[in-house]
């Protein structure tokens, strides 16, 4: 019986852990700089990488088209132009990251708070035409840019 017992160690999956902690410490680094509360940090990432996702794979689409996207489906999906394996390994990576925001009510909640927050903090602008925020410095943005690249590579 100790045999069984020792023998189902509990060992975390290295793919999950890889889920949970593609953003750190970039998150920690946002979370302590503007002193914000809980796990906000990590959504504003996670939204940061669906409108990066969209520039990348749709550029012309509005930031409310990733649900269509994640999910292959809709219009924006059915017109997009011919891609690179790059850019088919990318989505595939972001299905996994981004899997809540299939829910077009999650993403559309998660896009009005991203809107919320302050200017300084946003990497893109999210009104209007969209693409970058002009008011976010050029090391913040090489620093998201970069973080985003690795975590769909």
């Amino acid at each position: 019986m100790n045999m069984v017992l020792s023998s189902t160690r509990f060992t975390p999956r290295p793919a999950l852990t890889g889920l949970l902690g593609w953003q750190e410490p970039l998150a920690t680094r946002i979370r302590h700089r503007h002193a914000l509360p809980g796990l906000v940090a990590n959504r504003l990432l996670n939204v940061e990488l669906g409108l990066y996702l969209l520039a990348e794979l749709l550029p012309f689409a509005p930031p409310q088209a990733l649900p269509d996207l994640l999910n292959k489906q809709g219009v924006v999906y059915r017109q997009r132009p011919v891609w690179s394996p790059r850019q088919h390994r990318a989505l595939i990576q972001a299905q996994t990251l981004l899997a809540p925001y299939r829910d077009r009510a999650a993403w559309f909640k998660a896009l009005d708070k991203y809107a919320t927050l302050p200017q300084e903090l946003r990497t893109f602008a999210v009104n209007g035409r969209g693409g970058w925020n002009p008011e976010i410095s050029s090391y913040v943005l090489r620093d998201r840019l970069s973080l985003f690249q690795r975590a769909l590579a």
